[in-house]
């Protein structure tokens, strides 16, 4: 069964949380930029969901079987879907000042890294890609919302930020990639979603020259560590 919270931003998002699936629900569409299986590019939406898969999942049509578990959730198929083998319970949620807003930035991370990679490897050095190996566990999911204006162009720069503080979550916690033994990067599986409300002014930027960007990257940045510490010893809340 799913329990209801209200989540911390400045416009209303509404959480149902289940051992299944997150499912967060905007009041109003949101211009969204995102690299999710279902809901990719650039769009309006205002569901958001992640499941939960089983570590032996065989990802043969993950496009179709994220459709199915959103009808079996009353999501529409607009909606923007991942997937994570990492307990949902881990899921942190951080929010973030943003001028006079209290709650302007917000980030839902649930945060694995057990298929912990360092991008800069070139691929003939890593046996999981020469292998065709199954990977291990261990994705980042991250879902983002900013109470501003952004261009198409400003959307792509927030994605870069979310990278940046991910990164460098990743790095105070001394996360490695297992087979280059370098610092990683991400894993093989990460997703992300930017959600804007198209509020006030129209923005061009949104990277660390920015008070959005820092906005954005410190709540990213703090959520990733939280879901990183709650993944290791699956507490139920952040």
């Amino acid at each position: 069964m799913s329990r209801l919270e209200t989540l911390p931003f400045s416009q209303p998002l509404l959480l149902a949380r289940s051992e299944q699936c997150l499912a967060i629900t905007s009041a109003m569409p949101l211009r969204v930029l995102s690299s999710a299986l279902v809901g990719e590019g650039f769009g309006r939406v205002r569901h958001f969901a992640n499941f939960h898969v089983d570590k032996h999942y065989d990802g043969h049509s993950p496009n179709e079987d994220l459709a199915q578990w959103l009808l079996a959730q009353g999501l529409p198929l607009t909606s923007v879907a991942m997937m994570t083998a990492v307990h949902l319970n881990s899921a942190c949620v951080v929010s973030r000042p943003l001028g006079e807003l209290p709650h302007g930035v917000m980030a839902l991370v649930t945060a694995g890294v057990g298929n912990a990679v360092d991008i800069s490897v070139p691929s003939q050095d890593d046996p999981r890609l020469a292998l065709r190996a199954a990977p291990k566990v261990g994705t980042i999911n991250i879902f983002a919302f900013l109470d501003a204006q952004l261009t198409d162009g400003a959307l792509v720069n927030a994605c870069l930020s979310v990278t940046e503080a991910k990164v460098q979550a990743l790095r105070h916690v001394g996360v490695t990639d297992p087979y280059s033994g370098t610092p990683a990067t991400g894993t093989s599986t990460d997703s992300i979603s930017i959600a804007a409300t198209q509020r006030g002014d129209a923005t061009p930027y949104a990277g660390s020259g920015t008070p959005l960007g820092r906005a954005l990257g410190q709540a990213v940045y703090q959520a990733t560590l939280g879901s990183l510490s709650l993944s290791q010893m699956r507490t139920p809340t952040c």
